[in-house]
């Protein structure tokens, strides 16, 4: 069961704006429920004409706004695309906000973020600086035997981006992406002060492959490791990890239909049980997915 607040409405939509060709990020006004929220947790977008929602993981959250990075795939995130941009087709399941703002609907927050898995050790929370959730509140630390590190494959650059705003120490992010064109978001761990390393599967930026094998070379057993992006790439962090006893967690990237539990879609094998990616997840600790 999701252990936080989650709410069903509609948002004044700030900005809708292309950050590179094919990905945009957008922004919502969301003054009460940014405080809910969680690294690694995700909203159920409405989209006009598309009869599912569609699940997106929260990039950013600051000052009552909530972001969200996504790439154009396919005619849902075609039509996002277009909503509460000044030109174009304008369109919103809810028509404009009463200021002329166009509005999206959304539910959410949704699922575990990192920190709110059922057997996150309270030694993890410790480490973990969060504005707030509630009454707990969460200490930084300045254990020296924490060492982050951050592994991120395409979009999964979205949620990580937004755990690292969050996390008490900087460590190094591996990103890892198929050409230079599709790299996001690195000013951004530059501003917060992150080592980057990139690989581009066309070697057109950083090293030529995938960020596994970079990965492999450096990962140490003390790291603590955290890691989102496609499946193919998640098996081999997987793979890694077990292999040098590292601990962490990891955020699934699947299809969901509703995102709460109700339609059992997005099932996963977790520490051999079959376990729902939207309400037991996205988060799961390493040592538990199978996949």
């Amino acid at each position: 069961m999701c252990t936080s607040k989650r709410f069903d409405k509609s948002y004044k939509i700030i900005s809708n704006k292309e950050i590179c060709a094919g990905y945009f990020e957008l922004k919502v006004k969301a003054d009460t429920i940014s405080k809910y929220c969680y690294p690694g947790q995700f909203f159920m977008i409405d989209i006009l004409e598309v009869f599912l929602r569609r699940p997106i993981s929260i990039h950013c959250v600051e000052k009552g706004t909530i972001s969200f990075l996504y790439s154009v795939v396919g005619k849902g995130t075609k039509i996002l695309s277009e909503m509460g941009r000044s030109s174009g087709r304008v369109i919103s399941r809810r028509g404009e906000g009463k200021d002329g703002c166009d509005e999206i609907k959304m539910l959410g927050p949704l699922g575990r973020g990192y920190g709110l898995t059922s057997n996150a050790s309270s030694k993890f929370l410790s480490r973990v600086s969060f504005d707030s959730y509630g009454k707990k509140s969460y200490q930084k630390s300045g254990d020296i035997d924490f060492n982050p590190v951050i592994v991120a494959g395409g979009t999964g650059i979205a949620s990580v981006h937004f755990l690292a705003t969050k996390l008490s120490r900087k460590g190094i992010l591996y990103y890892g992406v198929r050409s230079k064109k599709d790299l996001l978001c690195l000013d951004k761990f530059e501003k917060m002060g992150w080592k980057i390393v990139v690989s581009t599967e066309d070697g057109s930026k950083g090293y030529k492959g995938y960020i596994t094998d970079v990965l492999s070379e450096n990962l140490k057993d003390v790291d603590t490791l955290f890691a989102c992006g496609p499946v193919p790439m998640l098996k081999k962090v997987l793979q890694i990890a077990k292999e040098k006893n590292v601990k962490g967690f990891v955020c699934l990237e699947k299809k969901m239909a509703c995102g709460i539990g109700n339609c059992q879609g997005c099932a996963v094998k977790i520490n051999g049980e079959n376990k729902l990616t939207c309400k037991d997840g996205p988060v799961f600790e390493i040592k538990d997915v199978e996949l």
